[in-house]
């Protein structure tokens, strides 16, 4: 994010992502009365506003990449941002937290209902994206159908990945196992929503949304990778997959598999932090983050979004520190990954 160029190529997105949420905030106006609409935060500036929503900003940029046209990357945007708000609603719901994307004017405390009404809400916006681009003539009633059906055959297996961890699980998988039935769903599916409508809708353009679609799918479980780090002792906690407790279990120094296994009775976190305990094994999955993600990257080339590999990789290094990690880098000489393993290959 701090490279000139990198910078230059997201702007003319950024702007495209604030008329997105304008036209969001305009459609909840005709949803809910007036006294339960809270005053829109501060506004942010360009650099702020990027960091809070890289993604929906870098699809919007492979959008234009590709040579979509202005209308129907709002659409798309829009389709994205509702989608983004079902998600963050049923996370809250899932994790126990709150992650605002509408202004609602309930009770500070009422996380849970607001919760709800975000999910009730975001999906009123998603059909009424869709009804609004029927009328102004940008896709047909046929399409219209298409892409909700799609959209929630999308999301669906996602969910359920999410729903077979919610009781805990008893089982650590190998990290092969976790990339192929746990991260590609959370983590790499997830993104990959957002190329569901263009690649109903644009056909024409199938040659450079394809491997756009497949390098968001390498970086989207790059990033679930990355949380896991974050999540370690939570994961625990709760009994749900971590990649780095996999790497541990499996592929871990003797001294780390007796260290995880004594943790693993305990279900509690020692303080300690993850990275100066299990020093190897963190290193090695966060080589295998960043050769995946940079895979990814070189895959958007071919869509269209050339972004040098330096410029990449100062982007993988500002995730790490939107995640929370971003002290983890130092483990990284140079902060120049090796990219072993058959994790980081395309």
């Amino acid at each position: 994010m701090q490279s000139l160029l990198l910078w230059r190529k997201l702007m003319p997105s950024i702007s495209e992502h604030r008329k997105v949420e304008c036209e969001t905030l305009a459609l909840l106006e005709a949803l809910l009365q007036e006294k339960y609409i809270a005053r829109s935060p501060r506004r942010l500036n360009p650099f702020g506003y990027a960091q809070k929503n890289i993604f929906s900003i870098l699809f919007l940029a492979l959008y234009r990449a590709v040579g979509i046209d202005e209308p129907r990357r709002r659409l798309y945007g829009l389709i994205n941002h509702a989608v983004r708000g079902l998600v963050t609603g049923t996370d809250n719901l899932l994790d126990d937290e709150y992650k605002e994307m509408l202004p609602l004017r309930f009770p500070a405390g009422a996380t849970r209902f607001k919760s709800v009404m975000h999910i009730l809400l975001f999906d009123r916006i998603l059909f009424r994206s869709l009804d609004r681009a029927l009328e102004q003539g940008l896709i047909s009633g046929t399409e219209r159908e298409r892409v909700s059906r799609a959209v929630f055959q999308a999301m669906v297996p996602i969910g359920e990945e999410e729903a077979t961890e919610e009781g805990g699980v008893s089982e650590i998988f190998t990290p092969e196992r976790i990339l192929s039935s746990v991260h590609m769903y959370k983590g790499g599916n997830l993104l990959r929503l957002a190329f569901v409508a263009p690649l109903l809708l644009e056909p024409e353009m199938k040659s450079l949304l394809e491997p756009a679609d497949r390098g968001i799918y390498q970086i989207g479980v790059a990033l679930q990778i990355i949380d896991d780090l974050t999540d370690f002792y939570e994961d625990i906690r709760d009994r749900r997959h971590n990649y780095l407790v996999s790497s541990i279990h499996h592929e871990g120094t003797k001294a780390e598999r007796e260290l995880l296994a004594s943790l693993l009775t305990r279900r509690g976190d020692t303080g300690e932090q993850v990275h100066l305990v299990y020093r190897e094994s963190v290193y090695r999955v966060m080589d295998r983050a960043i050769g995946r993600a940079l895979s990814g990257f070189a895959l958007l080339e071919q869509a269209g979004f050339r972004i040098r590999q330096k410029d990449a990789m100062r982007l993988m290094c500002h995730l790490f520190k939107l995640r929370g990690v971003g002290h983890l880098l130092e483990l990284l000489p140079g902060q120049q990954p090796v990219f072993h393993g058959i994790e980081a290959r395309v």
